[in-house]
């Protein structure tokens, strides 16, 4: 068994340190240093990157914008291109001078522009406008009319036969259009049937004399022509066989 011994005590040096009291700083003594500021923070953020990113924000615009001028250049050469057709053809269908209207053969054998061509006028012009007028027809007289309101410058009557029955047979230049078609009216009690260019007149009525008539006027010009027959079927064949009208577009121009 071994023998016991007792625990050993700390040397001087181990006392010394372990029962030195608190030190105490001298009142001349400097103060203590402050404490050393923290390191700044170390950035992770690549500079190079960055550089790189605002790169390509500008090519995107500028892309962007070349889209843009992509779209619309070939709108606006097209705009260009159409304008200037336009232009040229509208500049092309101006002549530097404008030329003369060419000369027409008029009703009465006059060679002139069309402008100038008078309207059908007299004995002559009646029978211009009615080929189946016969002025040198012993069967044809002047008509004069007394009544203001009747007045015409030329009017003339033919007494003609149809099947061995009196038909009577009227050409008339009025004094006006206007003039003309208002007597019309009035005369038939009722607005005409147009036909083509022209404007007839008919009634189912008998006149005082017993007659049937019917007339015929040009919508445009002042001429007419008027059918007497005791039968209405009379009144109309006579004037499908017996009167003659030429073409309104005809009444100026020969040929």
């Amino acid at each position: 068994m071994a023998a016991f011994s007792a625990p050993r005590r700390p040397g001087r040096w181990f006392s010394a340190v372990l029962w030195r009291g608190p030190r105490t700083m001298s009142p001349m003594s400097d103060p203590a240093p402050d404490p050393a500021p923290d390191p700044a923070p170390v950035s992770y953020v690549d500079d190079d990157h960055d550089d790189e990113v605002a790169e390509r924000h500008v090519v995107l615009r500028v892309l962007r914008r070349a889209r843009v001028l992509i779209v619309l250049l070939p709108l606006v050469v097209g705009l260009l291109v159409v304008a200037a057709v336009g232009a040229s053809k509208l500049w092309a269908d101006l002549p530097d001078d404008a030329a003369p209207a060419p000369d027409v053969t008029c009703w009465d054998g006059v060679v002139a522009p069309l402008a100038d061509c008078t309207q059908p006028s007299g004995k002559a012009g009646l029978r211009w406008v009615f080929p189946s007028f016969r002025p040198d027809d012993a069967r044809c007289t002047a008509v004069e009319r007394r009544e203001r309101d009747q007045a015409r410058p030329v009017e003339f009557r033919c007494d003609l036969r149809l099947d061995q029955r009196p038909v009577t047979v009227t050409y008339t230049v009025r004094t006006s259009v206007t003039a003309g078609l208002a007597f019309l009216r009035r005369t038939y009690g009722a607005d005409p049937v147009a036909d083509g260019e022209q404007l007839v007149f008919s009634s189912e009525k008998p006149q005082a004399d017993g007659t049937y008539r019917v007339t015929v006027a040009y919508a445009e010009q002042p001429y007419s022509v008027t059918v007497q027959a005791p039968e209405p079927g009379l009144r109309d064949t006579a004037l499908d066989e017996l009167v003659e009208l030429r073409p309104a577009a005809r009444l100026l121009t020969r040929g």
